[in-house]
């Protein structure tokens, strides 16, 4: 109508003809499936016909909480739709789903665009975004840096270097190939892995030898994170093999696995803020079996502050207080004290400002030369493969491509991944 709702409750924004669904659907439970279309002002027949129309195929009493994903996804659009919005607003409406349910999404908003419905998605699912829409705005960190068509914005090399990595950031190669034991340190078999009904991870294959820098690729929400915390403990597989030097541990709770030798360097540093960088450090020796004296736990603490001379300068401060990459820095420490067979890092540059992720990358470039087996989940493929010896692709959720890292580095499967596929010429 003209009017700024900036700063309007919620309310009088969906009066205006806004609505919305939500990354984490919120039905109400313990309404029934009609329930919760009518309470968004729909009668009964509206409500059936709009649980129809976007392909919802249960019992129109089942209850909210009973339904699998897709189904509460639907439920919520159609809720959605009660409003008779001008605007709808989606949330990660592919979050979680099979490709089949994400391809009937897509026709799905379609078909609702058809009937005059402005539709503002936010999705991570660039096959999806890119075979759906008609006008693309690309964000990075929070800011603009491109908007137009599909193809253009496939093509855009703004776009190309947030998703890949661009070029003001940099990493050491390895002088030879590795070259190494065959045998592997860690191995994932079939691994399918999730949070609910629908699995993130499914089938997937990979290993990481003694020595080998891997690393693990994908765009958000390809399941590369969901992964790390399953072959780290911290999520119970659905189905499939985990492999720890020769011993299956995917019944194993997380310190079990973290006292056979492996260690995560976890998203977001998770480091303890009100502890000081020493204890912090020393914290992370604290899962080894060998129960290492204070006078050798000194002398690693020492090796560390060398490789880290940022953490030297603020040992005694406390780790809140540190800046995000001296964080990082701290949680690379951290789990390096721990002297573990693997080590596992995801998203390290997260967040960094290019300056020091390549302060980053340059310990990850020595750790790899001094021989130190690492699994590397990272945003900046491009970055990443230049660490790397080998790689595996993730898209939703499967392999869809693995190799050596210079293989990946020009194949498009890798581009992809991050920005779906060229359409057919």
């Amino acid at each position: 109508s003209g009017s700024s709702l900036a700063g309007a409750p919620a309310f009088r924004v969906a009066r205006a003809g806004i609505a919305r669904t939500y990354q984490t659907t919120q039905l109400f439970g313990t309404l029934s499936v009609l329930e919760n279309v009518r309470i968004a002002g729909a009668d009964a027949a509206t409500a059936e016909a709009l649980l129809a129309f976007v392909g919802y195929g249960g019992a129109l009493a089942a209850r909210a909480d009973d339904l699998p994903n897709v189904d509460r996804r639907l439920v919520e659009i159609a809720r959605a739709l009660a409003t008779r919005p001008r605007v709808l607003l989606l949330d990660e409406p592919a979050a979680g789903l099979m490709r089949a349910d994400k391809n009937a999404l897509g026709l799905l908003l379609r078909r609702i665009a058809e009937l005059g419905i402005a539709i503002i998605l936010v999705e991570h699912d660039m096959t999806m975004v890119m075979g759906i829409s008609d006008h693309i705005v690309v964000l990075d960190a929070g800011r603009p840096i491109a908007a137009g068509t599909p193809a253009a914005i496939r093509e855009n090399p703004q776009v190309i270097a947030a998703y890949l990595g661009g070029t003001q950031t940099r990493a050491r190669t390895r002088a030879a190939p590795w070259d190494g034991p065959r045998d592997a340190v860690l191995s994932a078999l079939r691994l399918t892995a999730g949070y609910g009904a629908a699995p993130v991870l499914e089938a997937v294959d990979l290993e990481v030898r003694p020595g080998e820098l891997v690393a693990l690729l994908g765009a958000n929400g390809a399941g590369k994170s969901t992964a790390m915390k399953a072959v780290s403990g911290l999520l119970r597989p659905v189905a499939g093999d985990i492999v720890l030097k020769d011993a299956r541990v995917s019944t194993l709770p997380a310190h079990r696995i973290a006292r056979m030798g492996l260690a995560l360097v976890p998203e977001g540093r998770q480091v303890f803020p009100e502890l000081s960088v020493r204890d912090n450090i020393l914290l992370g020796a604290s899962s080894r079996p060998d129960r290492p004296d204070a006078a050798t736990l000194e002398r690693e603490l020492d090796a560390q502050l060398a490789r880290f001379p940022r953490l030297k300068e603020r040992i005694t401060s406390r780790a809140g207080l540190l800046s995000g990459g001296e964080q990082q820095m701290l949680a690379l420490a951290r789990g390096l004290m721990a002297k573990p067979d693997i080590l596992l890092l995801d998203e390290p540059s997260l967040g960094l400002a290019p300056a020091i992720i390549n302060e980053v990358f340059d310990v990850l470039a020595s750790l790899r030369e001094e021989g130190v087996t690492i699994l590397l989940v990272d945003q900046m493929a491009a970055l990443a493969l230049t660490v790397a010896d080998r790689a595996y692709v993730l898209e939703s959720g499967h392999v869809v491509k693995s190799g050596t890292a210079a293989e990946l580095s020009d194949d498009p499967a890798l581009e992809a991944a991050y920005l779906g596929a060229r359409p057919a010429a």
